[in-house]
């Protein structure tokens, strides 16, 4: 169902805009006539989906893959999440909370969405059949926990469980940018000093050592080389460092660089642990999420895996898979062959299984590994800050040290 953006004008002369989705303009004048207004115009959305008839059916051709912003994406949908779940608990009806919810929606690409999404629904398809249309907009674990909720009849429950996972992971991901902010500042804010001092500072003082002719110092040499290089084949630098970044990116987008990105995320000292927990984190809470909804362990796990987002972690969930249901084996002793799996973290989810309790253990584990990551955050960020002061230490001292050396042996020969 297309959408419809108008600007109408009231009985006082007041100018309205708006959108309204409809199936066609003369609906929307309708709409508009009904609040005796006069439209002084009315458009469709440029995001619209297009349609094509075939058969008698019609299907959406416009790929929204490349347009959805992945940071603006998750937003409207954390926000989509929360108002459908209070609408619903509210026992309003799905095509009316969609209606409602849909000019509230800042995102044009996913208020087409939704438009899509309520006209399917009105035309009989269940909400999580309409949703799964969308797979760029609505992942797997999504579909599936709606699909259990409307067979359930708890989808305002579905809904409310998967507004606070999203917010969630929402607050790690923020954790995880607050946590780089002041090394980022840093680390450019030394660049810059370091930048100014080697083009506009040294080159001064270079032309008082030109002026001797006693032979200068090696840290003075190579201070006087790298600034004659920055100043002088600046455009050099420039391409070397493109070239070199154009590469790099290349490489890691290719699926050898792939591999190996996943592998050092995994083996790199310091980093790996941290890296290891985020994604234990993130799988735990989502198995324990579908779990809870009433989704199989089969489909939970297959589901699951997909938000770990490393190759060489989901090679091993794989295999995780294949022993719980090819085997026979529990989710606890395959997770045991595992190494990434932290010891207390099988402990916990041998426990669950013998309880009949695995969703909520599952979920406390995931809440337990977020607060170990914000501790790990905070130690890394508490380490960085004086190994970059120190850094930023050394590449002064060692320009300082370049200009008085030879200041010093000028000083010892006039002496």
């Amino acid at each position: 169902m297309p959408i419809f953006h108008y600007q109408a004008l009231d009985p006082g002369g007041t100018l309205h805009r708006g959108s309204q989705d409809a199936t066609s303009e003369t609906e929307v004048r309708q709409f508009l006539r009904e609040k005796q207004w006069f439209p002084t115009e009315i458009r469709t959305s440029r995001f619209a989906f297009s349609r094509r008839k075939s058969g008698g059916t019609s299907k959406t051709s416009f790929k929204l893959s490349k347009l959805l912003s992945r940071s603006n994406h998750q937003r409207s949908l954390t926000l989509f999440t929360r108002q459908i779940e209070v609408l619903l608990d509210a026992t309003i009806p799905y095509d009316k909370a969609l209606q409602l919810i849909i000019p509230q929606t800042q995102n044009p690409k996913f208020q087409s969405i939704l438009s899509d999404i309520r006209g399917r629904v009105m035309a009989g398809e269940s909400l999580a059949d309409a949703m799964a249309r969308h797979p760029e907009a609505f992942p797997a674990m999504y579909v599936s926990m709606v699909r259990s909720g409307e067979n359930g009849g708890t989808l305002g429950v579905i809904m409310r469980r998967l507004a606070e996972y999203f917010e969630q992971q929402e607050q790690l991901r923020g954790r995880l940018r607050s946590a780089m902010i002041y090394p980022a500042f840093m680390t450019v804010f030394g660049i810059a000093v370091v930048a100014f001092m080697v083009t506009a500072v040294v080159p001064k003082i270079a032309q008082i050592f030109e002026a001797q002719e006693a032979a200068l110092p090696l840290p003075t040499r190579m201070l006087l080389g790298l600034s004659e290089t920055v100043t002088e084949r600046w455009w050099a630098l420039l391409l070397g460092l493109g070239l070199i970044t154009t590469g790099f990116s290349t490489f890691w987008k290719s699926p050898t660089g792939q591999r190996w990105k996943d592998r050092l995320e995994l083996s790199l000292p310091g980093l790996s642990r941290l890296r290891i927990k985020i994604l234990v984190a993130r799988f735990c809470q989502t198995l324990g999420l579908l779990l809870k909804s009433g989704v199989d362990l089969k489909t939970a796990l297959e589901i699951s895996k997909h938000v770990v987002v490393n190759r060489s972690f989901i090679a091993r969930l794989d295999q995780l898979i294949i022993d719980v249901h090819n085997k026979g084996m529990p989710l606890s002793a395959a997770m045991a062959r595992i190494e990434l799996f932290p010891e207390y973290v099988r402990h916990v989810v041998a426990i669950g299984e013998e309880a009949a309790r695995l969703d909520e253990l599952l979920e406390r584990v995931a809440e337990r590994m977020q607060e170990e990551i914000g501790g790990l955050l905070e130690g890394l960020t508490a380490l960085l800050q004086p190994a970059l002061i120190l850094l930023m230490g050394g590449v002064v001292g060692f320009i300082a040290l370049a200009v008085l050396l030879p200041m010093l042996s000028m000083n010892q020969l006039l002496g």
